[in-house]
């Protein structure tokens, strides 16, 4: 009887032990995500059709390739215009990382660059553009100093939060172009009737399915650049190079490449 017993407890303990194992298995890409370890998805696969470049200029921006050195450095080798970096906050400090669940959490947990690091790391690029995953009055006091405290390269910063521009404004140095990011129809109308918001911006970010004519049209008659995301193939980039956008964002190095050329 106490044979069986104990082996029906190593049954029991190597079945949780399983569990366990399967269990981290199955978390770990999703805790490497959270925490910032991973890097962003970065991939080249060749355009078909090829990309039918205008002719003009047409800023290739890396799709968060700045959170990472190994994706920085590689978007750069591919020929990126634009080196995109997120910011958060973690422990206290400027971070190169997405915005996640229990922000708190994940602000401890955090593995990944400072913003510091990342803006070293893409200083070779045309242009750094700053993604606001949070803008609480903290975040943008500190993104405030940080901006004085680095001058003389061209600077980006998009947020989808109004108000945050408002605030940034007349505080960043002139230099820095703010975007507003459009990532819903509502977001459209936002900017388009708000009068204020236009004038304090130099462009907007914008979800590649709300990009049509109109838009483009209001857009550059108020002289605002047209950033459109996430690209990847070349049917809706050439689409989107025929409607006029003024730069792509991709995780495709296929599409830096062929917009560098």
């Amino acid at each position: 009887m106490l044979v069986v017993s104990r082996r029906r407890r190593l049954l029991i303990a190597g079945a949780i032990a399983a569990v366990v194992v399967i269990g981290v298995v199955i978390a770990w890409p999703w805790v490497r995500i959270y925490t910032g370890a991973a890097p962003p998805q970065q991939f080249y696969r060749a355009l078909s059709p090829p990309a039918q470049l205008p002719g003009r200029s047409v800023l290739g921006v890396a799709h968060n390739a700045g959170n990472n050195p190994a994706t920085t450095a590689r978007a750069l080798e591919y020929g990126a215009d634009v080196i995109e970096i997120d910011v958060i906050t973690a422990r206290g400090n400027l971070a190169a990382g997405r915005s996640q669940g229990w922000s708190w959490l994940a602000g401890l947990v955090f593995q990944g660059q400072t913003l510091a690091s990342a803006w070293q790391h893409a200083a070779s690029a045309q242009v750094i553009k700053l993604d606001l995953q949070q803008t609480d009055r903290g975040l943008l006091d500190a993104l405030v100093n940080f901006l004085h405290q680095h001058p003389g390269h061209p600077v980006m910063v998009s947020t989808r939060d109004a108000s945050a521009i408002e605030y940034l404004r007349p505080r960043v140095p002139k230099t820095v172009m703010l975007l507003f990011t459009v990532p819903f129809p509502d977001a459209v109308a936002r900017i388009r009737n708000d009068s204020a918001l236009a004038r304090a911006v130099g462009g907007i970010s914008v979800y590649q399915g709300l990009v049509d004519s109109s838009l483009m049209q209001w857009a550059h008659e108020h002289a605002l650049i047209v950033l459109a995301w996430t690209i990847d193939d070349g049917d809706r980039l050439n689409q989107l190079l025929q409607a006029g956008v003024d730069g792509i964002t991709t995780g495709n190095l296929a599409v830096l490449q062929a917009l560098s050329g």
